[in-house]
């Protein structure tokens, strides 16, 4: 929902997704006028160094794969208990994209 200064709020708030049509030739996010579930998911890869943040030393990176369902209002989307661990990815360095596209 767009706020009086016509700030985005939520992805659902913008034309991206909302333009974004089904199999069935109807939009995608309708608003849950249809029989039939239709989720969105964002999903994340990021790299974290097990050990610490610091930046002086060794450095070594663990791969985590996480999603998010984008359905949910926005102050539940990045919650901790609404968050889908795809999967975990061994370092010990970060992987090019071709290697990330073998995980995922």
């Amino acid at each position: 929902m767009l706020n009086e200064k016509h700030e985005l709020w939520d992805i659902k708030d913008g034309t991206g997704i909302t333009e974004i049509v089904g199999p069935d030739g109807k939009p995608f996010m309708d608003g849950l006028r249809r029989s039939d579930l239709q989720l969105a998911w964002s999903l994340s890869v990021d790299w974290f160094n097990p050990h610490s943040n610091k930046i002086a030393g060794r450095k070594k990176l663990v791969g985590s794969m996480a999603m998010a369902l984008l359905n949910l209002p926005p102050s539940l989307q990045y919650k901790a208990e609404n968050i889908y661990l795809v999967g975990v990815i061994p370092g010990p360095k970060e992987l090019s994209l071709d290697e990330i596209n073998h995980f995922l």
